[in-house]
């Protein structure tokens, strides 16, 4: 099967959204809070945690088919442009909260009442789907992306490599850990926790600009100048 320009375009366009919904110290910070936290029963318990967030995250994909599109025949359609405006205002939005909100993953409670639950598994994959649903901006990133795939005329490979890229993009904060865990569980707890110290100085700035650009990139889409 032939590559077109239109498939690495829209590889193209998706990898950006992919890397910023990648940028989530909360969701990582939960994921070395969980490795550091359940001892031996770390790794199995951050893998029922990524079966949460990925649930979400394949809702959000298939929610994204749901949205208005471009009609591969007709370009731009007016709806679909105004959900490519709507989605770059939400991240304006978070953007601003960021700015507002204090620093702290908000996890630890939970995970404290977690290790005294006798369903361990259900329960860290309850609290994986509550950190991805409520992780907005990289909702709104998957949203973003999987939009522009479903109304891109493109090859059904080239499709499924950007909802792959995009699925892959949002849960790195959950796969990065666990598999460092897997190939290497004596350093991954203590370099991870190095990681996440950067990301919980630096991460709501990172957060506001990944917000900001993106935003200003669905923006240029929605008014039809790229």
């Amino acid at each position: 099967m032939a590559v077109t320009g239109t498939d690495a375009t829209l590889v193209l366009h998706v990898l950006p959204l992919a890397a910023g919904a990648a940028v989530s110290p909360a969701l990582l910070g939960a994921s070395v809070e969980i490795l550091a936290g359940f001892a031996g029963r770390g790794i199995r318990t951050l893998a029922s945690y990524l079966v949460g967030a990925a649930a979400v995250v394949c809702a959000a994909l298939l929610l994204a088919t749901a949205l208005p599109q471009r009609g591969p025949s007709t370009g731009a359609s007016a709806v679909s442009d105004a959900v490519d405006l709507a989605l770059a205002a939400l991240l304006v939005i978070v953007a601003a909260v960021l700015v507002f909100r204090r620093s702290g993953s908000g996890s630890g409670a939970t995970l404290t009442r977690l290790r005294a639950s006798r369903w361990l598994a259900l329960g860290a994959a309850a609290l994986g789907v509550l950190m991805m649903a409520t992780n907005i901006s990289t909702l709104v990133l998957v949203l973003a992306g999987a939009h522009e795939t479903a109304s891109a005329d493109a090859g059904a490979l080239a499709s499924g490599v950007a909802y792959g890229v995009l699925a892959f993009g949002a849960l790195l904060p959950v796969l990065l850990p666990l598999g460092w865990a897997v190939l290497s569980p004596k350093t991954a707890t203590r370099q991870l926790g190095r990681l996440q110290a950067v990301l919980s100085r630096h991460g709501r700035v990172i957060g506001i600009v990944v917000c900001l650009l993106t935003a200003v990139y669905l923006v240029v889409r929605g008014l039809g100048l790229i």
